[in-house]
């Protein structure tokens, strides 16, 4: 007998966290830094080979350490969506040669693309911990597919400065791969987790971060 394996939606109204970064309190951030904010923006698209029907963006305000953080997405299932800045690749996407097969299957798992976007640095949660060590607090993450997150987060000085490279990509993940709109093992067990299916760790919508005004 085949497993399913589903994570219920707490709710189907959007996630809406309340945004942090208001300006008054980004000038005070600035005067302590001794600096202007920096902006970085991205459009997150599709991963190749994951059969993805979704898209969306996400920008960082970067001031010191601390950023203030909007990702927009539109389009995935209604289940658990852990999100990511990863960081120490090669600042970039992955690719469809990247994808190997999954329980028979051509796709792409979160490991496949690790060369391209690199580990997590930091994880996109709608409260608590930031580090990777919640990278699969699934009760922390957006849990419908449409929704704006917004949050202010202080990174890591290495995180931020990854930022300010430009080696920095968000990702968004959990996956639809057989269209029946739930988490299940048609990809076979996560290569991050053996209790999670890899449809709910995959990649989904991938965008590297770009200083705005550079392009």
């Amino acid at each position: 007998m085949r497993r399913t394996f589903l994570i219920a939606a707490a709710s189907a109204a959007p996630v809406l966290l309340a945004f942090a970064a208001a300006s008054g309190s980004q000038a005070v951030a600035a005067a302590h830094t001794g600096g202007d904010p920096s902006v970085f923006s991205t459009s997150l698209d599709p991963v190749p080979t994951n059969r993805v029907d979704a898209h969306g963006s996400a920008s960082v305000r970067l001031v010191g350490d601390t950023a203030w953080v909007t990702v927009r997405v539109r389009g995935l299932i209604t289940a658990p969506h852990a999100m990511h800045i990863h960081a120490k690749g090669e600042g970039e996407c992955p690719e469809a040669d990247d994808a190997t097969k999954h329980n028979g299957r051509r796709s792409m798992s979160t490991t496949d693309g690790l060369g391209d976007y690199g580990p997590v640095g930091t994880s996109l949660t709608t409260r608590g911990d930031t580090s990777p060590a919640s990278a699969l607090a699934i009760a922390r993450f957006p849990q419908v597919g449409t929704y704006t997150y917004t949050r202010s987060i202080k990174l890591t000085h290495d995180m931020a400065m990854a930022v300010r490279h430009e080696n920095a990509v968000i990702v968004v993940h959990g996956i639809d791969y057989n269209g029946n709109k739930k988490y299940d093992y048609v990809l076979g067990v996560s290569d991050l987790s053996a209790s999670l299916p890899m449809e709910a760790t995959a990649p989904a919508l991938c965008g590297p971060l770009d200083r705005v005004g550079d392009h």
